[in-house]
């Protein structure tokens, strides 16, 4: 039986009432994962709200010529799988962990008794609902632009972790920064473009690599860029800072 404070780990079930949390703590049950293991896959049933815990997830969609394609990540304190809890369909793509990871299911009765009785996690999930709608139009979107960069500067964009209102003077990252390859999936492209794709932004001052992390130095022009608005040839490339002039002494 899990604690009381992992249950608060997870943002679907922060600030709810002792009681609830208890009876969460009473029901959820955690397994293990081991890295390239799926959770699930698309067209299974839905039998069970997930959440994650510890390690790193990815949600995997296919092609109408069955293409297995990234579409994004799921990192600990996430819960996943409500859309075939509430329709009553099948799962609509496949998990899979990247990482070794600690995952908690509710079984589908105490799940839906949730949605339907708690109006804190009711609200949650609802507006979970309508961001996983607009991703998805925006996913579909960007695999449907004609530049090759186009597409790879939205996936990136896509899973960038933005700043908090408590922290203004943040700039938006990419923790855990996936493989070229994991990238190149999602993207529709080869490893090769991804390569040029995040030299050109690192080279023209947009981003920047902190050893898996990276960080957008300049995300109004990445936007710009995903939204076609700019091409990457119209970029000045950043001048590298003069080292100061060295003290006589």
């Amino acid at each position: 039986m899990i604690s009381v404070e992992l249950v608060r780990t997870i943002k679907l079930f922060q600030n709810l009432p002792d009681k609830i949390q208890e009876e969460l703590r009473r029901h959820i049950r955690l397994r293990e994962f081991q890295k390239k293991e799926f959770l699930f896959h698309r067209g299974s049933a839905g039998d069970a709200l997930f959440m994650l815990f510890s390690g790193r997830l990815q949600v995997i969609s296919a092609t109408d010529e069955g293409k297995e394609i990234g579409i994004n990540f799921i990192e600990p304190g996430d819960y996943f799988g409500e859309i075939a809890l509430i329709d009553g369909g099948p799962r609509s793509a496949s998990v899979i962990a990247i990482e070794n990871s600690t995952v908690g299911i509710l079984l589908k009765p105490e799940a839906l008794w949730l949605f339907q009785n708690v109006p804190a996690i009711a609200e949650r999930i609802q507006r979970r609902l309508c961001t996983t709608i607009r991703q998805e139009i925006n996913y579909r979107s960007s695999l449907g632009a004609s530049k090759a960069f186009i597409r790879i500067y939205s996936v990136i964009f896509g899973n960038l972790q933005m700043p908090q209102a408590v922290a203004p003077n943040k700039p938006p990252t990419l923790e855990n920064l996936p493989s070229q390859q994991t990238i190149a999936s999602m993207a529709n492209v080869s490893r090769e473009t991804v390569s040029r794709a995040l030299h050109a932004l690192i080279k023209q001052g947009v981003i920047g690599k902190d050893s898996r992390k990276l960080i957008v130095k300049n995300p109004q022009v990445l936007f710009k860029l995903v939204r076609g608005e700019l091409s990457p040839e119209e970029l000045t490339p950043m001048q590298p800072q003069k080292p100061p002039p060295e003290q006589i002494v």
